[in-house]
């Protein structure tokens, strides 16, 4: 809470130079690489004798036995991508592969690294803000199947969600909305959404480990579920978060990380 209350100060206190530093026009387009991996060294197995093990260059963690797996897997965008000011963009996804496996073979937490750079394309500029990387902490849950009528999340077994067995339950720790940063001598804001995410159950959070009022989402048995994460560039503050998204990434880490490499003001 102190660095966050640090971050905004610094940000306060560039924010007052503003106004005797000369305009210049606004970015409309922003070049952003964006990518993520798992933090080999966090994955945290549930027991049994498969511990999660990650593949391709640590964006595939597989669990379960030779029979049958789950996993989560990072699908990332490749290259740099076109991200208009005002406009909601994809960027990351992360796909939960939710399928039976032996009781014991599972994932309990892991750590998701994301780096990222920003550039203006439109007016052009040379200057790039970044490679940034954040670490934010993923909560995970392989629920028992069939633990009779009532499931981790505190719903009936076989219904909604929890239709084919009791869903799987993935948390994220961390959350931010408009995280400021100064580039060419005007201030933006910076945000990350995930659609499908949501305020989990009490009776979710807790079986996962979290916090009650917990953010994240469920996955159903027998199928794969993609949560398509996106970023957010605004020049005022975005006000209302937009249903079934969250934002992610925790605003005292992010703001350090990014204050850090800012765009300094012309005197």
């Amino acid at each position: 809470m102190n660095n966050f209350k640090l971050a905004h100060a610094a940000i306060a206190a560039l924010a007052c130079c503003v106004g005797v530093a000369q305009a210049t026009p606004l970015v409309t387009d922003w070049t952003v690489t964006d990518t993520a991996t798992f933090v080999p060294a966090s994955v945290q197995p549930g027991g049994g004798g498969f511990n999660p093990v990650l593949t391709n260059g640590n964006t595939q963690l597989h669990w379960g036995d030779a029979a049958q797996q789950s996993g989560l897997i990072i699908t990332n965008s490749g290259g740099s991508i076109t991200v208009p000011t005002g406009s909601l963009t994809s960027t990351v996804q992360i796909t939960h592969d939710n399928f039976p496996i032996p009781a014991g073979n599972s994932l309990t937490s892991v750590d998701i690294l994301a780096t990222l750079t920003l550039q203006a394309l439109n007016p052009a500029n040379v200057d790039t803000l970044g490679p940034t990387s954040i670490n934010f902490g993923v909560h995970f849950l392989e629920t028992t199947n069939e633990p009779g009528n009532i499931c981790a999340d505190g719903g009936t077994n076989h219904v909604g969600i929890n239709i084919n067995g009791c869903a799987d339950i993935f948390v994220i720790q961390e959350n931010s909305l408009n995280f400021p940063f100064i580039y060419d001598s005007n201030q933006y804001f910076l945000s990350f959404f995930a659609n499908g995410f949501g305020t989990l159950s009490n009776a979710a959070c807790i079986s996962a480990g979290a916090a009650t009022g917990c953010r994240g989402f469920e996955t159903a048995e027998n199928g794969s579920t993609t949560a398509d994460f996106k970023l957010l560039i605004t020049s005022t503050p975005f006000q209302v978060p937009e249903p079934g998204s969250m934002a992610l990434i925790g605003g005292a880490l992010a703001a350090m990380a990014w204050i850090g490499r800012r765009k300094q003001l012309p005197v």
